[in-house]
């Protein structure tokens, strides 16, 4: 039971995981009555949580059937993966600019986490771990308006995150793979090799990018795992 001043963050951050974890795949409705009793909230908290979701990208409403996971299209995983390249070169183009390889030190604790996670099949856990690699990167780069656009695409960019390590898991048993491509950027970012860091990046975002596309005709993660949604999703 969630009982804290913020329910409605926390229930948003609860939905949230549910839905990075696989546990609500991309087109599943959500049932409020039972989310609503898992979570042990009532109904108006819960209800603004969904709609603090839907302005991030990862839930739309419809008329008459409520809330479900938004389902993306080709044309949105290339808007987000080809924007999501600029606006990570750019921060490179700044903190190459900088020489100061004390900027990548906020990445040490994210990769202890994701490694961590990944040990014990924590998906959610391993994709947040993801985001706020990526995240305190741009960060690092010390550009707010920068900063302030990369965490709005990055609320949408989960969603492909969420399915390339659900597959990961699927197919090769674990997630550690993803935590040592990120280690092998971090230790490329320490090498303070200009051409090398933004070759590393532009594979490294490539290969996201077709991997999420490979996933794009697989069955719903949840389904495929044997999560039960039934109840919270219909």
């Amino acid at each position: 039971m969630i009982v804290q001043e913020s329910l409605v963050s926390l229930a948003a951050h609860e939905i949230r995981k549910l839905i990075v974890s696989g546990e609500l795949a991309p087109g599943d409705k959500l049932n409020e009555p039972p989310l609503a009793e898992r979570l042990g909230i009532s109904r108006p908290p819960l209800r603004e949580a969904l709609r603090m979701l839907e302005s991030e990208g990862l839930l739309e409403q419809t008329p008459r059937r409520g809330y479900r996971v938004v389902e993306m299209t080709e044309a949105d995983i290339n808007e987000i993966y080809s924007l999501r390249r600029a606006l990570e070169m750019f921060a490179l183009d700044l903190l190459l600019a900088r020489k100061d390889a004390s900027a990548y030190s906020a990445l040490d604790p994210i990769m202890t986490t994701m490694r961590a996670a990944a040990k014990r099949g924590d998906q959610a856990t391993v994709v947040q771990a993801n985001v706020d690699f990526h995240t305190a990167l741009v960060e690092a780069a010390g550009h707010r308006r920068l900063t302030d656009a990369y965490r709005s695409l990055m609320l949408q960019m989960q969603l492909c995150m969420a399915a390339n390590v659900i597959s990961e898991a699927r197919t090769k048993g674990d997630l550690s793979k993803g935590c040592d491509r990120h280690a092998a950027l971090l230790e490329c970012l320490r090498s303070g090799d200009a051409e090398r860091i933004r070759r590393e990046f532009e594979e490294h975002g490539e290969r996201d990018y077709l991997e999420r596309q490979g996933n794009s005709a697989e069955p719903a993660a949840g389904q495929e795992s044997g999560v039960s949604v039934e109840g919270i999703a219909g």
